[in-house]
C-alpha cells in the first residue's frame, strides 16, 4: 500500500505527519510506503522529507518537483511512482487524520474501486464550504456521479483506477472529476474534519478561480451554449427596440429619450458580447495550453529509502 501526500512549504507540518502516519502504519501492521511529493517547495520542505526518511521505520518515497506545479499534478507525480496495489492520497496539512486510513482502505472490496471521505461537521471558513458545496453541485450534474464531497482528496484508490487516471495526457486534471467521468464504483464514508493550522489555506484567490474556470469549462460545453442563448437573446432584444423606436418615431414623431436610449441600448448589446468574447476566449485558451503538448509536471529527483 502507498499513501500520497502532496507537500508545499509544510517543513514544519511533516514532523507530525511522519509520526502519525507511521503509527498507523505500525498498528495495522501492513507493508506500506510514504510518497512525499515537494511541489517545488521554496522552504527546507525537500531535504526535511528527506531527513525524517532516514529514521522512519517504514519505505519511504520523496519526488521533488522542479517547480511548484499545483496540488493536483503533484498528486498525478506521486501516484505515477507509487509502488502500491492500493493507493491512498491525502493532504499535507493534517486536517484529514491519518488514523482514517484504515477505514478508508477496508471500504475497498470486488464492488468499489474508490472510497472517498467526506468532511463531517467541515472546519473551514463559510464562504470555502460554500464553494465546495456549489462546485460539487456542478459535479454532480455534468458528471452524473452522486458524491456529496467532490472537493475531498482524503481517497482510497485501487491499482486498476489509478491506472486508469494515470492513462489522460490533458493538462487540466481534476482527480475527483476525472474519477467521476471513469464511472467506477465509488464510496462515501464519513472522516471527522480538523480546523487548519495557523498557515492558513494553500489555495489563494488566484489559485481558486482558475481551479473554478478549469472546472466548470473543462467539464461541459454548458457554459458556451449559455453564451450562445444569451447572444441570442441580446440580439432579440436589441432587433425590437430597434423596431419599437421606429414604430414610436413614425406613430408619434419624436423618442422617447432620443439619444439616451440609443446608448443604453448600445452598452447593453456590448455587455453582451463582451461576456461571451471572454467565455469562448477562455475555451480558446485551454485550447492552446493543450496544443503546446508541454509536461503536466516535471521531476527533478526522487529519492527512496527502503
Amino acid at each position: 500500500m502507498s499513501v500520497v501526500v502532496p507537500c508545499y512549504r509544510d517543513e514544519d507540518n511533516l514532523p507530525a505527519l511522519f509520526d502519525r502516519v507511521g503509527r498507523t502504519f505500525d498498528e495495522t501492521g501492513w507493508n506500506a510506503e510514504l510518497v512525499i511529493v515537494d511541489d517545488g517547495s521554496p522552504d527546507r520542505t525537500g531535504l526535511v522529507a528527506t531527513q525524517l526518511a532516514q529514521t522512519f521505520s517504514h519505505p519511504v518515497l520523496v519526488v521533488r518537483l522542479l517547480r511548484n506545479f499545483g496540488q493536483h499534478p503533484a498528486v498525478f507525480a506521486g501516484l505515477a511512482e507509487s509502488r502500491g496495489s492500493v493507493i491512498v492520497t491525502m493532504d499535507s496539512d493534517l486536517q484529514y487524520p491519518p488514523e482514517a486510513i484504515p477505514r478508508l482502505v477496508e471500504g475497498l472490496d470486488d464492488d468499489t474501486s474508490v472510497v472517498s471521505g467526506y468532511r463531517s461537521n467541515r472546519r473551514d471558513p463559510m464562504l470555502r464550504r460554500l464553494i465546495t458545496r456549489a462546485l460539487s453541485s456542478w459535479l454532480r450534474k455534468r458528471t452524473g456521479a452522486d458524491l456529496r464531497d467532490f472537493g475531498s482528496m482524503f481517497r482510497a484508490y485501487d491499482r486498476s483506477t489509478v491506472d486508469l487516471l494515470l492513462s489522460f495526457r490533458e493538462q487540466r486534471r481534476y482527480i475527483p472529476a476525472l474519477v467521476a467521468w471513469l464511472g467506477v464504483p465509488v464510496k462515501e464514508i464519513p472522516i471527522e474534519h480538523s480546523p487548519r493550522g495557523s498557515t492558513g489555506s494553500r489555495y489563494r484567490l488566484g489559485p481558486l478561480v482558475d481551479m473554478l474556470l478549469d472546472i466548470v469549462t473543462g467539464y461541459a460545453l454548458f457554459p458556451l451554449r449559455l453564451v450562445l442563448a444569451l447572444g441570442l437573446v441580446g440580439a432579440g432584444i436589441g432587433f425590437a427596440a430597434t423596431l419599437g423606436f421606429i414604430v414610436y418615431r413614425i406613430a408619434i414623431g419624436a423618442g422617447v429619450a432620443r439619444q439616451v436610449s440609443a446608448y443604453a441600448l448600445l452598452f447593453f448589446l456590448l455587455g453582451v458580447q463582451l461576456l461571451v468574447m471572454a467565455l469562448v476566449g477562455e475555451y480558446v485558451g485551454r485550447v492552446y495550453t493543450e496544443v503546446k503538448g508541454r509536461p503536466y509536471y516535471i521531476v527533478r529527483e526522487v529519492i527512496r529509502h527502503d
